[in-house]
């Protein structure tokens, strides 16, 4: 028995030994990272890691360093460090605007294939320099929790479509469908926004969606299960500003519908949506200023939605997925075909909206 059980404890102490251990405070931990394009073939690519002080708030500390392609700026990244880099804990990546019109692929496939990463990190286009943005100081917590934070926030609640790295990749590979990503911008040293929504045609971007047009492509592409908008109604007392109605709790879904498979194709998107008002700043809300702010909506997302749609097939881009729509309906689904006739098929929004609840109505 003695002997037996100081086999065991021998056993365990040479386990043990075979243990790399690692001390947190010893690590610079990886929680964003940043890459821009400075010339042609130079890409500057930037480590976020926080040190926290003794007063419970956090400094935001960078690490950059210039090289040819993403390896080679993480084994100068990794010289530089006095500590062993850790991307476990990444919680964004940014990417500057000028390096997304190049293609951002390389990047995303990189985070893939690293298995300390986790594929829900938020991938984020930067307007401007990413560098840049994150070297300010955003909040007590860290400027990659801000970021992120601040995209889980818009996600949830507002008009950013649901997105991360998974999702991203997941677009990108597949066909019938365009990926995007949500962009951001630095306001100043302390205050970061969102800027709009990046569309890409296979790895690049070639358009923009503006953050007031943010509303519309969400309803196209995701779904609201939060979320407000404001809808203006004419005053019929011209010396007065437009009557603001405040539409909240937003609910929303959209359905594609293939109407003909031949060409052109005619496709039709139902987009219903349902919602409380909660501000009116006209003099009273009757149930025909009700009516009258459901029909100024459906207009304004018929509108909006299908000059974006549009633009879509100009720029030959499907962020909507409808070309994986029609693959599902149609055996032996040809995308070449489809591709082809993509920028002249019939797509036509159309939208219906139920205000549920509007408070004290005279």
């Amino acid at each position: 028995m003695k002997k037996r059980l100081m086999l065991i404890m021998m056993i365990s102490l040479l386990l043990n030994g075979c243990v790399h251990r690692e001390i947190l405070d010893d690590l610079n931990i990886e929680t964003a990272k940043g890459y821009d394009l400075i010339d042609k073939d130079i890409i500057e690519g930037t480590a976020l890691f926080p040190r926290y002080l003794s007063d419970k708030s956090t400094e935001n500390v960078t690490l950059s360093a210039k090289a040819s392609s993403t390896r080679g700026v993480l084994g100068k990244l990794e010289r530089r460090s006095q500590q062993p880099l850790v991307r476990g804990s990444l919680e964004v990546v940014l990417i500057g605007e000028k390096f997304a019109q190049r293609g951002v692929i390389d990047i995303a496939d990189a985070l893939q294939r690293d298995a300390s990463i986790g594929s829900r990190v938020y991938l984020t286009i930067v307007k401007g320099n990413a560098k840049e943005l994150l070297n300010g100081q955003y909040g007590r917590r860290g400027n990659a929790i801000f970021i992120s934070n601040l995209l889980n926030h818009n996600i949830k609640f507002r008009d950013v479509p649901e997105t991360n790295l998974h999702m991203f990749l997941f677009a990108h590979f597949q066909q019938g469908q365009t990926s995007f990503l949500p962009m951001i911008r630095q306001i100043d040293d302390e205050n970061v926004e969102i800027a709009g929504i990046a569309l890409f045609n296979e790895e690049r971007v070639v358009a923009e969606i503006p953050d007031e047009q943010m509303f519309f492509f969400k309803l196209l592409v995701d779904k609201y299960s939060e979320g407000s908008h404001i809808v203006r109604l004419k005053n019929e007392k011209q010396s007065e500003d437009d009557i603001e109605v405040s539409i909240t709790s937003l609910r929303s879904k959209h359905d594609i519908e293939v109407i003909s498979y031949d060409f052109p194709a005619k496709v039709d998107i139902n987009i219903n949506v349902k919602g409380i008002i909660r501000e009116y700043t006209g003099e009273k809300l009757t149930p025909q200023k009700v009516d009258e702010a459901q029909k100024k909506m459906e207009v304004d997302i018929e509108k909006k939605c299908n000059e974006m749609i549009k633009m879509f097939q100009e720029k030959k881009i499907d962020p909507i997925g409808i070309g994986q729509r029609q693959k599902h309906g149609v055996r032996g689904f040809d995308f070449k075909k489809w591709y082809a006739q993509y920028p002249e098929a019939d797509i036509k929004v159309h939208a219906e909206v139920q205000i549920v609840e509007s408070g004290t109505v005279e």
